[in-house]
């Protein structure tokens, strides 16, 4: 037998809720927590991330480093793990070291750090205050016997970038002939003078150094490279010749198919 409602029972009558004061607290209570638990969680799973590194691997080509010597000096450097590193600080310290150029670091999950080099190759000496490289850009370097070879540079006028230019001009134009250049030097008044392995000098002035160079490419092949040995000067600041001062005049050769100039009016 079904029972009846009692009478006066209405199902759809409201039910007892919050008010809106207490929803709100309820709200931000929820919120807080829920904020809280996350940032707790977060940091939990940061600190499982961030481990110790387990490989540093260390890339390159090296002339003067050594790569065992760098990943030690990586190592020094680094101070956090796999995440909290400062990879900027650390590319700051390494690229401060004398031999280092240029580098580059980055992470590889779940442990390692790369680490590329570009070594910083000297080309010539700079006077006695350092080195040069192909940019011109001044170098602080340890001696070593390596270097010992290199070409010097020095001016008393014009910028190191200047002269490492001209040097690497000058070496590529005397590149035909046998006059390998191991001195390169401007003085005051921004002439140009040359020293070779050779032990001739070549003096070149201050203008149209490229045409005189190849003017004297052009004697050189004409016959003058066979009296190498006995060549102590060439004086190359004439408009259309040159003049060579002999180390034995008994000994200089004939004609050598060029003109020689001994105006000195030469500049």
């Amino acid at each position: 037998m079904t029972k009846k409602a009692p009478r006066g029972a209405n199902f759809n009558q409201r039910q007892p809720r919050l008010s809106d004061g207490a929803a709100e607290k309820f709200l931000r209570l929820l919120m807080v927590t829920v904020f809280v638990a996350a940032i707790f969680g977060a940091d939990f799973i940061y600190k499982q991330i961030d481990t110790p590194l387990s490989r540093i691997m260390v890339g390159g080509k090296f002339n003067h480093l050594q790569e065992q010597e760098l990943a030690e000096l990586v190592n020094t450097e680094i101070d956090g793990g796999f995440l909290s590193m400062n990879l900027n600080q650390l590319r700051q310290e390494l690229q401060s070291h004398p031999w280092i150029h240029q580098v580059s670091v980055r992470r590889e999950w779940p442990s390692t750090l790369k680490v590329e080099v570009v070594e910083e190759v000297p080309i010539a000496r700079w006077g006695k205050q350092g080195f040069l490289n192909r940019l011109g850009d001044q170098l602080s370097l340890p001696e070593n016997s390596n270097l010992q070879s290199l070409p010097v540079l020095e001016a008393d006028f014009g910028s190191s970038q200047d002269m490492i230019a001209q040097y690497l001009l000058l070496a590529e134009l005397l590149g035909p002939t046998d006059l390998k250049l191991t001195e390169l030097q401007r003085d005051a008044v921004g002439a140009w003078q040359v020293e070779t392995a050779a032990g001739v000098t070549i003096v070149l002035g201050r203008d149209q150094i490229v045409e005189k160079i190849r003017r004297l490419v052009v004697v050189w092949r004409s016959g003058l490279d066979i009296q190498l040995n006995n060549i102590a000067t060439i004086d190359l600041r004439y408009p259309n010749g040159l003049a060579v001062s002999w180390r034995d005049q008994d000994l200089a050769g004939g004609d050598l198919g060029h003109e020689s100039n001994t105006d000195s009016s030469a500049a």
